[in-house]
């Protein structure tokens, strides 16, 4: 079968190539998905141009990408919940990589039944920036009525983000271009933000939470409008302590940030 692959770290043009390989086995627990449709992200993109090897080292050639969804066209012998036909979708396990394929064993585990009204393409695009939302807004007990900052409205975790916050009850804000305003409005955000005509930082006052997925001054920024006893949530910058235990970095240590402290009254 065909498989896209990582050849070696470096810019993305001299890095891939399309290669031949075996059709997986699967295992007591795997289900063997036709692969319909795949998305990328920012994290494949980072492990193409190597920025990760230290988190997640791998072997030359490695098939790329881990969002996917398909049809099950085998299953193994302790797979109770799924049989042959179902259309899924999933987010692979690290050690399965390799979705840009015709096909992948996964761990059924890691499988969900695609919604029907939803095409492959639309699922193939849920898991990471679905679960990046729902992961970050629930680390800091979002709750009803609580007033949210989310970046980016219109971008993948932004849009999965704001529906989130919604359906918890409480009010967002968020910050899009002039075309996709309307479009962030109809997603549910409360006070849509146009970055190109207005200053979010004269509108949002006193948030209880800021979802920072811009990073740079935006995360320090976030400081400043976050009432106290606040919280500020980042999927973008140095990674966490409590992440670095989760790829098994047990002697990682956070950077510091060099910034002009906010106020007491100011910080989360």
């Amino acid at each position: 079968m065909k498989a896209l692959q990582l050849i070696k770290y470096g810019e993305i043009k001299d890095s891939l190539a399309f290669n031949e390989v075996s059709k997986p086995t699967v295992q007591a627990n795997d289900v063997l998905i036709e692969v319909k449709a795949a998305a990328i992200n920012p994290i494949d993109k980072s492990i193409i141009l190597g920025n990760l090897q230290s988190i997640i080292p791998i072997s030359f050639p490695s098939t790329s990408a881990y969002d996917v969804s398909g049809v099950v066209v085998e299953k193994g012998d302790e797979v109770r919940h799924f049989e042959i036909g179902d259309l899924v979708y999933s987010r692979v396990p690290q050690e399965q990589m390799g979705t840009i394929a015709e096909y992948i064993a996964v761990n059924s585990i890691a499988v969900s039944k695609k919604p029907g009204n939803i095409s492959f393409e639309e699922a193939a695009s849920i898991p990471l920036a679905g679960l990046t939302a729902l992961q970050s807004l629930e680390h800091v007990g979002i709750k009803e009525n609580d007033k949210v900052l989310i970046h980016a409205g219109s971008g993948g975790v932004g849009s999965f983000a704001i529906q989130y916050a919604k359906s918890k009850g409480a009010y967002v804000y968020t910050t899009t271009s002039t075309d996709n305003v309307e479009w962030v409005k109809a997603l549910g955000a409360d006070r849509v933000i146009d970055y190109k005509k207005e200053n979010y930082k004269t509108i949002v006052k006193d948030a209880d939470i800021v979802f920072d997925t811009l990073g740079k001054n935006y995360t320090l920024e976030a400081l400043q409008l976050v009432k106290q006893g606040g919280k500020v949530v980042s999927v973008v910058g140095p990674l966490d302590e409590e992440s670095a235990k989760m790829w098994g970095m047990t002697d990682y240590k956070l950077p510091c940030l060099l910034y002009t402290s906010p106020s007491p009254r100011d910080r989360g």
